[in-house]
């Protein structure tokens, strides 16, 4: 029970340097200074306007000094993070592999939710998920092998479908910055599983895509994150599902 409660405020405050992340690093921003100040008024935050989602119900969702409305998004994220990481560690258990998984985990939220709001990747958050994964990835299967290969597969295998489908359809298919995310999906996932996640964010992109407009340029990201969460958390029903029906066919 303890593990778990401080799971959640691991979470939670992940979840807190999240939005600096989301709203600073677009803006080429240091994310260390200066301190957060409301978005309306520009006045400094004080220590106890920063406590993840208490001080947002305490507020009432209003800066502590002008009264502007405080976007619903960020104690959403904070909420989201603090509950990936209770079920961070109900699956992965109260370890140092959990920490960097959760952490590459989280930082591909703010991809998701930057890539949303301004359907930019920007490659300093990209790199850091793909190295916390690695590291993660390593610790959980302890083989370095199989970890850099699923990765470094992947991430060839896509960048020459990339560069296959923008030879013959002469338009963009994946970004480069969906590329580092593949190859941080083979380190979380394995190549098996991997795959089962790019299959699950490309059905899900077609579906969204039937209900917009044929202009409508859909940012991807946020479907290879569903991918990723799908297979992380349903590891063992993708892989029995995997042995059982299409590996022995």
């Amino acid at each position: 029970m303890l593990f778990a409660v401080i799971a959640i405020l691991l979470g939670l405050c992940f979840g807190s340097f999240l939005n600096v992340l989301i709203v600073r690093i677009p803006l080429n921003k240091s994310v260390v200074l200066p301190a957060s100040a409301c978005m309306s008024c520009g006045m400094k935050l004080r220590f106890y306007h920063n406590i993840p989602l208490i001080s947002y119900l305490f507020l009432m969702g209003k800066c502590g000094f002008c009264k502007a409305k405080i976007s619903f998004l960020y104690p959403l994220i904070e909420a989201i993070s603090g509950v990936f990481g209770l079920f961070i560690y109900l699956k992965f258990g109260f370890s140092l592999e959990s920490l960097f998984i959760g952490i590459s985990i989280l930082l591909l939220l703010a991809l998701s939710i930057i890539d949303l709001k301004v359907k930019e990747v920007p490659d300093s958050i990209n790199f850091w998920a793909l190295i916390f994964a690695l590291i993660g990835g390593v610790m959980l299967h302890l083989d370095l092998l199989f970890v850099i290969a699923s990765s470094f597969s992947l991430a060839g295998f896509f960048t020459l479908l990339r560069f296959a489908f923008q030879s013959l359809a002469k338009k963009e298919a994946l970004g480069e910055g969906d590329i580092i995310i593949v190859a941080t999906m083979g380190a979380l996932l394995g190549w098996k599983l991997s795959l089962i996640a790019v299959f699950i964010s490309a059905l899900s992109a077609l579906i969204i895509l039937i209900f917009c407009r044929r202009d409508y340029q859909i940012p991807y990201i946020p479907f290879l994150y569903l991918g990723t969460l799908v297979c992380l958390f349903l590891d063992n029903f993708f892989m029995a599902f995997l042995n059982n029906y299409i590996l022995q066919v």
